[in-house]
């Protein structure tokens, strides 16, 4: 460039866009410090706060707390303790929790969320969101994580409890491993917290969950570098799951007077209760002439199961004339029950209606669709569902012959009822076990969901006027009015041959808008629960499919929405280059998940670069071209993607080459698109035009 002025503008011009480039990348690549700068502001934590404006910490020495790994720190507070686990920066709660136990003299202890502290960064990464109080959870491994806070008053009386029952009844307690009145050791900790819960059941006492970010775990293990992953789990608040706490597990199931063993599976330790007679588990099973996939389930059923005290109800709902002869050919192989009763297609009706005519304790409600893996899956299920405080149980479910989740639990998030870490691979351990232990749910999935006949009968059952979807979501959360806890048996595992009964909703109008009334009805009836869920943290996303903290970017937000305008501009034959490299992961039709506020939008999706150039220099759009000739331009939302840098490593600044535009169906007049991708350099008047393979039907 020979003109120096022209080279000055040019320079002035690029450096320009670096910042722009380097500032935009700081925001896309860090959620989790969004999400603090949004939330952790002086104004919403009541005091000056711990958190500079970047999101790291301002750590005094009153914060700090170092020692050794098995120990308990303790500080007092005056009308509470303070128990620390591992070395870190721990505060206390504000806003309207400062005066938690002095305000509400019923709370026991409380426990808030935690994250990871990078000491050579200073920054903040690794959220642990937890849920409210949790008694399976918490039976499953120790989920209140590295910070406890205890009432005084209770936590005297109850540690005379503890030492008292424990000198009468030695062989259901752990000698108490006291220092200046408080448990000395996590082991104990634990111990002694599974005794807590039961002696404030017994008082009409409760547990607190704070959520709130208040402590910050600090060690050598985090300090060389940042995980790239933002659902990365903090191991030394993930404990108790390990053989060694199976003593004080078994323990606390003595003095509960529940039979059972601890199972290991791996590095798991699991509980497996035994119930006493072996009590009669009517299996109901739903299906209408899908002879196929019904006798897979049925051999599976008898081949598979090692709990034999089982009777199975089919309920038909109109088979044809050959499928119900091939129906009972299965019933003359099995002795099951064959209630056939032509109607429309009420899940809930059918359900019902099997259930009338059962003769168990205990109901197991399962699609036609299903098959078995393993012999123990009734007996874990039956022992989980025998507990006085539990509701429904569910089993894990995945995609037949694939390592896919279909469902570990459903999650009332603020669009709705949803199924979490759905098609992810089981062969990764998901935030804190979401998909290895046995977790407290809001729900769980009706395809395997056992309950006991009184408490099915106590909520009237699956409600008829919600026939097709949500009707479990509805009875899950008529147990949990009552006071019942829903439980997800992430090691009982089945495949399920999903979408072979019903098709996909997305795929009609009138299917859709079907569902979402159904899921209004659903919320009409438990008005409480309307986008909340005490087992689902409210700072994690409300929508996204796996466990992220709850800021969300604009291309995440269901309501933004990028415009479409008429794009006037010729395009010219040089502007085809292929330097411009692009890929289009998925152009789809994303749905309304409400009735009032939302639309149906195209969402399309993909990234782009140019090759041997320095790509953060150029803006782009996509071009839509109907069938006329007709050309719309639509600016996408900017995507971080590491995932483009790692696998192009000599490319220049191409971690923001993801895109997502999201344009409301409205917008566009019915027809086939062209998309294209048009790059305009800011430091020169090149201009970058490439025609993608994929095309937009509207």
């Amino acid at each position: 460039m020979g003109n120096p002025i022209k080279k000055l503008i040019f320079d002035y011009q690029l450096n320009k866009c670096h910042r722009q480039y380097e500032e935009k990348l700081a925001r896309l690549s860090d959620p989790y410090g969004m999400w603090i700068r949004e939330i952790e502001t002086p104004e919403k934590c009541g005091h000056a706060g711990q958190n500079s404006d970047n999101g790291s910490i301002k750590s005094g020495d009153e914060n700090l707390v170092s020692h050794a790994e098995n120990e308990v720190c303790v500080k007092d507070f005056g009308s509470y303790l303070m128990l620390t686990v591992g070395e870190g920066c721990a505060e206390t709660p504000y806003g309207k929790y400062e005066r938690l136990f002095e305000e509400d003299l019923s709370c026991a202890f409380a426990y808030a969320d935690e994250d990871i502290l990078d000491v050579a960064s200073n920054k903040r990464f690794g959220a642990y969101m937890k849920p409210d109080f949790s008694p399976d959870t918490l039976l499953s491994f120790f989920y209140f994580g590295s910070q406890i806070f205890l009432s005084k008053t209770h936590l005297t009386a109850a540690m005379e409890a503890y030492t008292t029952a424990f000198e009468k009844h030695k062989e259901g307690f752990k000698k108490p491993e006291i220092v200046d009145g408080i448990p000395a050791t996590k082991e104990f900790l634990y111990e002694f917290l599974l005794f807590f819960t039961e002696y404030a059941k017994k008082n009409s006492l409760h547990a607190e969950h704070i959520p709130q970010v208040l402590f910050h775990a600090v060690g050598a293990d985090w300090e060389a570098e940042n995980p790239k992953m933002p659902e990365v789990v903090n191991p030394k608040a993930y404990w108790g799951y390990e053989p060694e706490y199976d003593a004080c597990k078994l323990r606390a199931m003595a003095r509960r007077g529940i039979n059972g063993t601890m199972v290991l599976d791996g590095i798991y330790s699991r509980p497996v209760f035994e119930v006493e007679g072996k009590p009669l588990v009517s299996i109901v099973i739903p299906s209408k002439d899908h002879v196929e996939v019904l006798t897979t389930c049925m051999d599976s059923i008898y081949e598979k199961t090692s709990y034999s005290n089982f009777e199975i109800i089919l309920v038909d709902n109109g088979s044809s004339a050959k499928n119900r002869s091939k129906i009972e050919a299965l019933q003359e192989k099995y002795g099951f029950q064959y209630i056939y009763q032509p109607m429309d297609f009420n899940f809930s009706k059918m359900c019902n209606l099997g259930v009338a005519h059962a003769n168990g304790e205990y109901i197991l409600l399962l699609n036609d669709d299903m098959e078995i893996l393993q012999k123990d899956w009734l007996t874990v299920m039956l022992g989980q569902a025998a507990q006085s405080h539990v509701g429904a149980v569910g089993a894990k479910l995945l995609y037949p012959g694939t390592d896919r989740i279909q469902h570990a639990g459903i999650t009332n998030l603020w669009v709705g009822p949803a199924h979490k870490l759905l098609k992810e691979s089981d062969s990764v351990d998901y935030y804190y076990g979401r998909n290895r232990l046995t977790y407290d749910m809001i729900g769980v999935t009706a395809a395997c969901l056992l309950v006991s006949k009184e408490k099915y009968q106590k909520v009237g059952g699956f409600c008829e006027e919600i026939a097709v979807a949500y009707n479990d979501v509805d009875f899950c959360f008529s147990l949990y009015d009552q006071g019942y806890y829903n439980v997800i048996r992430n090691d009982v595992v089945l495949y399920h041959h999903e979408s072979i009964s019903r098709g996909d909703d997305a795929m009609s109008d009138e299917k859709w808008d079907r569902l979402l009334h159904e899921k209004d009805y659903v919320y009409q009836r438990h008005a409480a629960l309307a986008g909340k869920d005490p087992f689902y943290n409210p700072n994690l996303a409300g929508f996204k499919h796996k466990y992220f903290c709850s800021y969300l970017y604009p291309y995440e937000q269901r309501l933004a929405k990028n415009e479409v305008k008429p794009f006037k501009k010729q395009i010219m034959p040089e502007w085809h280059n292929n330097c411009l490299t692009e890929t289009i992961e998925h152009i789809r039709l994303e749905r309304k998940l409400n009735l009032t506020d939302e639309v149906d939008v195209f969402w399309i999706e993909g990234w782009a670069y140019v090759l041997g150039m320095d790509s953060s220099r150029y803006s782009r759009e996509l071009i839509l071209t109907d069938e006329k000739g007709q050309s719309f331009s639509v600016v996408p939302f900017d995507r971080y993607r590491p995932d483009v840098v790692e696998i192009l490593p000599q490319q220049v600044n191409v971690a923001l080459s993801g895109f997502s535009a999201r344009i409301r169906k409205q917008d566009l007049a019915p027809g086939t698109y062209k998309v294209a991708i048009l790059y305009s350099d800011r430091c020169s008047r090149q201009k970058l035009y490439k025609e993608c393979e994929a095309v937009l039907e509207v």
